[in-house]
Parts: C-alpha cells; sequence; structure tokens
C-alpha cells in the first residue's frame, strides 16, 4: 500500500508485481534495486539492455520528481516462447494535480477540457467508489522506445490511461495513470488501474 502523504492525503493498494520508484532514496540505491531485479530475470537481460534499463529509470525519476509524483512503480513483462527476444514495461504513476474548483463541481469542467486540448483522446465521467472521477485514454507515437528495456529503433506508440480523481475539500485532484507500449497486454493494464482505484480512500481529514 502507498501510505498517504502531505501533498495527496490519500491511500492505494498496488498489486505486487510491480516494482516501486522509491522517492525517498538516492538515485542510487534506485539503481541498483532495479539491476538486482533485472539480474533475476530468465533470460537474462543483456549488459546493453541493462544499461538502457538504467539511464531510462533515472530520467523516470528525475522528470516523476519534477512533476510531483507520490508514487511510480514498473511491471516487467519477461520474454515468451513466442518471442524469447523481446522485453516490454508497464509504469504506473499517481501525480497530485492543481484544480481550479473543489469536489463534484471539478470534473465535468476537466472533462469538457481535455476533451478540448486532446480531440484524438478518449475522455468521459465515471463513478468510482471514491466519487466522481475524469476518464482520458490516449495513444502518442514517440520516436524513441520508453519501455525499459527496449532494443531501440523506430517510433512506437505508447497508450496510457488518465483517471483524474477530486481531493475532497481540497483544490488539487490525484491522477492515477498507466501507460505501455505492450499494446497485446492493455486490457491487462485497464483492469490493473481499475483494480488501484478501487483500493482509493481519503484520509478523514482530507474534507475538513
Amino acid at each position: 500500500m502507498a501510505d498517504a502523504t502531505i501533498d495527496l492525503p490519500l491511500s492505494f493498494d498496488v498489486p505486487e508485481a510491480f516494482t516501486d520508484i522509491d522517492f525517498s532514496v538516492s538515485a542510487e540505491v534506485s539503481t541498483n534495486r532495479l539491476i538486482e531485479r533485472l539480474n533475476m530475470i530468465a533470460p537474462k537481460p543483456s549488459n546493453e539492455q541493462i544499461a538502457r534499463a538504467v539511464i531510462t529509470q533515472q530520467s523516470m525519476y528525475e522528470l516523476l520528481s519534477a512533476a510531483g509524483a507520490v508514487y511510480a512503480g514498473t511491471l516487467l513483462y519477461e520474454p515468451t516462447e513466442e518471442d524469447p527476444n523481446t522485453f516490454a514495461s508497464a509504469i504506473l504513476t499517481v501525480t497530485a494535480r492543481p484544480s481550479e474548483l473543489s469536489n463534484d463541481q471539478t470534473v465535468h469542467r476537466l472533462a469538457r477540457t481535455m476533451g478540448a486540448i486532446y480531440p484524438d483522446a478518449e475522455v468521459g465521467v465515471v463513478r468510482l467508489e471514491a466519487g466522481p472521477a475524469v476518464l482520458l485514454t490516449e495513444e502518442r507515437e514517440v520516436e524513441r522506445p520508453v519501455n525499459l528495456l527496449s532494443d531501440g529503433g523506430g517510433p512506437t506508440v505508447v497508450r496510457q490511461l488518465h483517471v483524474f480523481v477530486p481531493i475532497p475539500g481540497r483544490l488539487a485532484m490525484a491522477d492515477f495513470a498507466i501507460a505501455t507500449e505492450n499494446l497485446l497486454e492493455w486490457d491487462s493494464c485497464v483492469e490493473i488501474l481499475a483494480a488501484v482505484c478501487r483500493t482509493i480512500a481519503f484520509d478523514a481529514s482530507a474534507a475538513a
């Protein structure tokens, strides 16, 4: 479970398969943990793949810290018999975002704004156990793959799902997101994020 923080007063559960990126430790400690995990994969990634994964995670660490992320974790899809040379990953993040309005008032306005800003995205409003939320599903083509163990190559498509959940009594919201290039596993990624959102619980002080 990710502990509630001052910036984002809520708790939520993350599947054990995810490896947390610990923002409370140095980049060196985080890197050593990643290398240890990669060395346990069979077949073991090449030195080049491990180096690429380390560089990618360090970049993620810096970007997510600057963006106000309170949680980030990676799920590694190990090679299969059909494709033993391919490694892929999914990234789960939770980020604090400012909001012009509080609680239910912000949801429909945010949905309209997101629909205008991202005309190619799928945008909608749902009601979770934790309250109303905005869903946004988007695909982007990136010139360089973002998978931790990618071998590089040409442009690739990254699909991401965001769930924006208003924080009770605050001009803020929590952005729960999952992103992957492994589109064959997209349905399972959606279910992972749905399962995480079902566990959201706000601190009593959040609504004060």
